[in-house]
């Protein structure tokens, strides 16, 4: 089940798992980002407004208005600088680049999905691992329902 959440004060919006909180009401996030958690699964969404970048080159993208770019990944990292090897979790990222040369903008949206919770992680107690396939279908869900109402938030 998702919400439609007004991003950006409502200048998008998207589908957003209601799972999901808004980190900005836990703590402060920067202008440019909207984040949210889920907290029994550890899992994040990050979408970005950035600054529009020349490099990598528009030619690849899939020819349209807007060029579009999407990328699947994977690290292994520990959450508050756990140092113990053990401690780190394996996450597989799933991001979409959205390029907007016209007004100087990229949007990034990132999910990030824990698929193996180290054993001496902080997040072993409280957090599940992720299930990479049903991710990319509610990722795919967002971007699919992603949609800028206000081109205005580009002038600020």
């Amino acid at each position: 089940m998702t919400t439609l959440r007004e991003l950006f004060g409502g200048a998008i919006v998207a589908h957003i798992p209601s799972t999901f909180i808004d980190v900005s009401e836990i703590r402060d996030i920067a202008d440019n980002q909207e984040v949210f958690a889920n907290v029994n699964s550890d899992q994040s969404i990050i979408i970005e407004i950035l600054q529009y970048v020349n490099e990598p080159s528009n030619e690849d993208a899939v020819s349209s208005d807007t060029p579009k770019y999407f990328l699947v990944g994977q690290q292994q990292i520990s959450k508050f600088n756990e140092r113990d090897p053990s401690a780190r979790n394996l996450v597989t990222i799933l991001m979409a680049l959205f390029r907007f040369p016209n007004i100087q903008t990229d949007i990034v949206v990132t999910w990030n999905i824990p698929v193996i919770i180290g054993a001496t992680s902080s997040s072993r107690l409280i957090a599940q691992e992720g299930d990479v396939n049903e991710g990319y279908q509610e990722f795919k869900n967002i971007l699919a329902s992603f949609e800028i109402k206000d081109w205005g938030l580009f002038n600020a």
